[in-house]
């Protein structure tokens, strides 16, 4: 229950309250009205004593739900910079590059794509044209050190391992994230832009058979 619904529970539990408490007076000690100070003050103390402990006990539950809307907030927060954190880290190890001897391009000769040695690894995690299976499985143990753009030198087994680990990062946090009740638009997005280059890390795993 969200802090608006517990507040409009809350709300109406005090409405139902005070119409029994007053309700019941009334009903017991009908009459015109008094114009008695003593006589109001014995129905400020009946009023008082009954509905007070109570709007009391309704205050306090708000404020722990009130407090405990601001913890919830507070993890998805850091569960949302967490994730924005491996989208980078994924992002960063798609845009580097490595081992891609001659790739099968599907729909062509086998010598289509012969000249090119070397991809994106954005290219195997997204490209529905390459065969995506076969590289993805030498990079796992692929030894070969690659200059990055910007002058970083990486080995392709430590490129995949990253990615795989930054995939794996950001889903198990979107998991998390998702359970705790996150915005959905959030999770629609990750799954959405993220799946498939995960599903092909993790399937890139182990050798097929």
């Amino acid at each position: 229950m969200n802090l608006e619904s517990t507040l409009k529970v809350s709300l109406w539990m005090a409405g139902v309250a005070t119409i029994l408490v007053v309700g019941t007076y009334f009903y017991n000690f009908h009459g015109p009205l008094s114009d008695s100070p003593q006589d109001w003050a014995s129905f400020g103390g009946y009023i008082g004593g009954l509905l007070g402990p109570f709007y009391a006990f309704l205050a306090f539950i708000g404020l722990l739900e009130t407090l405990r809307q601001s913890r919830l907030q507070r993890e998805l927060e850091g569960l949302i910079n967490t994730i924005y954190q491996f989208e980078r880290d994924l992002n960063y190890c798609a845009g580097l590059t490595v081992t891609c001897d001659s790739p099968w391009i599907w729909g062509n000769g086998f010598d289509a794509a012969s000249d090119i040695k070397e991809l994106p690894l954005r290219t195997l995690l997204e490209s529905d044209s390459v065969d995506w299976e076969q590289h993805l499985e030498e990079l796992r143990d692929g030894l070969v050190f690659r200059m990055q753009a910007d002058g970083a030198l990486f080995q392709d087994r430590d490129i995949w391992l990253k990615a795989k680990l930054a995939a794996e990062g950001l889903f198990n946090h979107l998991e998390l994230y998702r359970s705790k009740g996150g915005e959905q638009a959030v999770c629609e997005y990750y799954y959405k832009a993220y799946e498939i280059p995960k599903n092909r890390l993790e399937a890139s795993d182990w050798p097929r058979a």
